[in-house]
């Protein structure tokens, strides 16, 4: 289905929105969140919108017990924090391998559930380079790296000699909790299975490729103020392996690798375009409101020393403990 002109990202609706005030909001806010932090898909960015309102509003956080100020490796009473007295989980936004089970044993029945995916070639792209950065993946120092890793990867998903399950491709889906035996095999009705119970568990799935629009049908969901979900890009990649060549030659030995994540991104953007087609008028005209409202709050952030300056901060400062760190321009 095609998307209202209009909707498509970077582009502004001429007709004009109002002011801040259309969009407030009257009636309960969502306060339980549940936040599929994925890996290398604008997923920190998102997740500081609920830190920011988290934050701001007293709730209660999911953080990990270890020394990882990241995530966990599973959202389970002992991998988290102790919580203060007499409170529950607010909002869970780390990284962690979705479990259906265990995000139910832990957070409360009117939780909502939120996922984002990404474009899984720029998403693989993104994780490689990164990856590679910390060395924490062997691919080879040589011409066209890429195509060699991805020509021979079985090479690179073995560690003393133990298969252990793949951390560049199909990583989306492994995040989203897809069953181990999907990496290894294809069964697209198990596939098909497990995508349609996702979409049953999660009331919204972002598409990085449209933020902006996501965002605000994520807003009206959790019925926030417009305010709280302004953003401003954290943790994008600012200086990409030069050596690390993605054509479409390796797109292309990527999509035999990643099956699972094509599915996943396509499933979804499906579903997103459905959404698009069903949104009233007002919709659009609140994205390009917030769009341009977002681009000017940048700037002005940009141009002070800390980013938590302005009224509505776009970065909260989180320490090597995972604590939060006051604003030095605020009043005590």
């Amino acid at each position: 289905m095609a998307i209202p002109k209009s909707a498509k990202q970077g582009e502004t609706d001429q007709r004009g929105p109002t002011d801040q005030k259309r969009y407030s909001v009257n009636g309960d806010p969502v306060q339980h969140i549940a936040f599929i932090k994925v890996h290398k898909a604008a997923s920190t960015t998102v997740q500081n919108i609920f830190l920011r309102y988290g934050y701001q509003h007293d709730l209660v956080f999911a953080l990990p017990a270890g020394k990882d100020p990241a995530g966990v490796t599973a959202f389970t009473k002992n991998k988290i924090r102790t919580l203060p007295e007499n409170r529950t989980i607010d909002i869970f936004c780390i990284h962690v391998r979705y479990n259906k089970h265990d995000f139910s044993a832990m957070l409360p029945s009117d939780t909502l559930y939120i996922g984002i995916v990404r474009e899984p070639f720029r998403q693989f792209q993104s994780n490689i380079q990164f990856l590679r950065h910390k060395r924490w993946i062997n691919i080879p120092c040589n011409k066209l790296p890429v195509s060699q890793y991805l020509s021979r990867n079985e090479k690179y998903v073995k560690i003393n000699g133990r298969v252990r399950l793949p951390v560049v491709y199909n990583a989306m889906s492994y995040d989203f909790g897809f069953p181990v035996e999907l990496f290894w095999k294809s069964d697209y009705n198990a596939m098909q299975d497990y995508l349609l119970g996702l979409n049953e568990e999660f009331d919204i799935v972002l598409i990085m490729e449209y933020l902006d629009e996501s965002i605000v049908l994520m807003r009206r969901h959790l019925n926030w103020d417009l305010k709280y979900v302004l953003y401003g890009k954290l943790n994008a990649l600012k200086n990409p392996d030069k050596e690390l060549v993605f054509g479409p030659d390796e797109e292309k030995l990527y999509q035999n690798w990643a099956k699972l994540d094509y599915a996943l991104y396509y499933f979804f953007l499906q579903k997103h375009k459905e959404r698009m087609q069903n949104q009233p008028p007002d919709f659009f005209e609140e994205v390009a409101y917030f769009r341009k409202t977002r681009i000017n709050l940048v700037k002005k952030t940009q141009e002070n020393t800390y980013m938590s300056r302005s009224p509505y901060p776009i970065a909260i400062k989180l320490g090597g403990n995972y604590e939060q760190k006051k604003d030095p321009h605020k009043d005590s």
